[in-house]
């Protein structure tokens, strides 16, 4: 099978060195209730409703062959009948209605890659592969990166670290930068709110370490979650305990909640507010009092 990719963002200058090109896979082994992505959730296709495009011409119902979707109290897809048929995209009006993912062949997705090619080279950037998690696509993501390092390409991955490290080995080598990130370092509570124990990414964080990876861990800030002290004290320890004297940290922020209903992911609504400067500067120094230089991302 080939992956499905839901975007493919150029001229990025926030998930690696230089201008990048960022492919974002679909497929998640994980279940952060703070998602960014939450479109990057499903391994397949989906349907996504944009309510504020709609103007409610209803050509969507009549096209439906599995009377999916209706109009009887605003619009709505029952989604267990939807077969990802793409027929009510193309007869929406106002694209309010659109399909979300594409498959590419390796060769496909390089051509997109390519067209940044000299930004990449006077801009010392790359190509970076997120989600999502883009281990689910390790097979894939080998070929990508032979035709990356044929062309002379810095090549970044952003994981969750929660891979099967004998898969991993075979794109390592190829991988210029890992960003890895540590999200919650109690076991119970990771399972709890992540749906999965963190066992494999410790595990996974430790090999990375020993065989001197190009690997920078970063931590989201997330209220109640993360960026408590209990969990940045546990990630601290755990940070020093491996010797790593570097955290890029990623504050939260709420673009993911206005995302989540139009593909029905299921998501809670948080409802946090984003930080304010001085709690990050907080954060910051609540890492750099344990001499652990911290890298900031707003």
């Amino acid at each position: 099978m080939r992956p499905v990719v839901f975007d493919v963002q150029r001229f990025s200058i926030h998930d690696g060195p230089g201008i990048r090109t960022v492919i974002f896979f679909k497929g998640c082994n994980l279940e952060c209730p703070w998602c960014q992505n939450p479109e990057s959730i499903n391994l397949k296709h989906e349907i996504a409703f944009y309510p504020d495009r709609c103007v409610a011409h209803r050509d969507c119902v009549d096209t439906c062959s599995k009377n999916a979707i209706s109009f009887k109290d605003g619009f709505a897809i029952e989604r267990e009948l939807c077969r990802r048929c793409d027929d009510c995209t193309v007869h929406c009006l106002s694209d309010a209605i659109r399909i979300i993912g594409k498959e590419y062949t390796a060769e496909a997705l390089m051509q997109e890659i390519l067209r940044d090619l000299d930004y990449y080279q006077t801009s010392g950037g790359g190509v970076t592969f997120s989600g999502g998690e883009p281990t689910l696509h390790t097979d894939f993501i080998y070929d990508l990166l032979v035709l990356c390092k044929i062309h002379g390409i810095h090549t970044n991955i952003e994981t969750n670290g929660c891979f099967s490290w004998d898969k991993f080995q075979t794109i390592l080598p190829l991988l210029d930068l890992i960003f890895f990130d540590i999200k919650i370092a109690d076991g119970a509570a990771h399972k709890q709110y992540l749906s999965q124990s963190n066992e494999k990414i410790l595990y996974n964080m430790q090999r990375l370490v020993e065989a001197h990876a190009p690997v920078e861990f970063r931590m989201p800030l997330i209220p109640e979650y993360t960026a408590t002290y209990k969990n940045m004290k546990e990630v601290t320890e755990l940070l020093l305990r491996n010797n790593i004297r570097k955290i890029h940290l990623l504050p939260y922020h709420s673009m993911g909640e206005s995302k989540a209903d139009k593909v029905s992911s299921g998501l809670p609504r948080l409802g946090f507010k984003p930080f304010s400067s001085e709690e990050i500067n907080g954060f910051r120094q609540f890492f750099e009092d344990r001499e652990i230089e911290t890298v900031l991302y707003r």
